[in-house]
């Protein structure tokens, strides 16, 4: 086995915008000023445990989509969390072998007007990547995911899906980047977690691998929309052929 690599952040934001990461930033998340969400960097304990501020980052959210439908909103909200998430995340146990501890509570936030939120991390910890899956997902992903369904009326496996529409979209990247064959980057032990099995999975096509999702995410049901190319409302019945490592 490789012994892992330290993550290099300057070699994951060379990836894109997703896999940006900011450690140890001076951030001044103070989870007791404001919860004005432009003003600057906040704490993403306040996100999940401040009903009015998960509120108005959701609202936010709507105004930009043009839609009154708030589960849409955060629907999307949320996929964009998680894709910044698990790009980090895929990202670094790629290159490195390791990545960083993501847990809610080690991490900040400040939202951009366009593109995706800015995240950062102190303290900067390094650990395996099961280890780390396990902080990012029961202890982030998880927590935020029970605090937009208290929020709005959303199913919890259409929040899995989209983590795993995420996570599959941050592979997709990846292979495309270091000109890798996505089936190869597949066959990682950390590329599929268990946790996201319900909520889709791989399929092989004549194109080569595809995620298929179990769920819609909403963003179909948008006048500005249209329908994702893992939507199940595309991939509902056609049966393809799953595909593993």
């Amino acid at each position: 086995m490789n012994r892992p690599q330290p993550v290099l952040l300057r070699d994951l934001a060379a990836i894109g915008p997703y896999f940006e990461l900011v450690a140890d930033a001076d951030a001044d998340a103070d989870a007791d000023a404001d919860a004005d969400a432009g003003a600057g960097w906040r704490p993403v304990g306040a996100l999940v445990e401040r009903a009015g501020e998960l509120a108005a980052v959701i609202d936010g959210v709507a105004a930009r989509l043009g839609t009154v439908q708030r589960w849409i909103a955060a629907s999307i909200f949320y996929q964009g969390w998680a894709a910044r998430l698990t790009s980090v995340y895929a990202g670094s146990a790629a290159l490195c072998g390791a990545v960083p501890d993501l847990r809610a509570e080690r991490v900040s936030y400040r939202l951009r007007p366009s593109g995706p939120v800015e995240l950062s991390v102190a303290p900067y910890e390094e650990v395996s990547v099961l280890a780390g899956w396990r902080r990012l997902h029961d202890e982030h992903l998880i927590p935020l995911d029970d605090a937009i369904r208290r929020q709005v009326r959303i199913g919890r496996y259409l929040l899995l899906g989209n983590v795993g529409s995420a996570l599959a979209g941050s592979l997709a990247v990846l292979a495309e980047v270091r000109n890798e064959p996505l089936q190869a980057l597949l066959g990682s032990d950390w590329a599929q977690p268990a946790d996201l099995a319900m909520g889709g999975r791989w399929v092989q096509t004549p194109d080569g691998p595809r995620y298929a999702r179990t769920t819609c995410c909403g963003y179909d049901q948008l006048d500005r929309g249209g329908r994702c190319g893992d939507c199940s409302l595309s991939w509902h019945g056609l049966g393809e052929r799953p595909t593993s490592g």
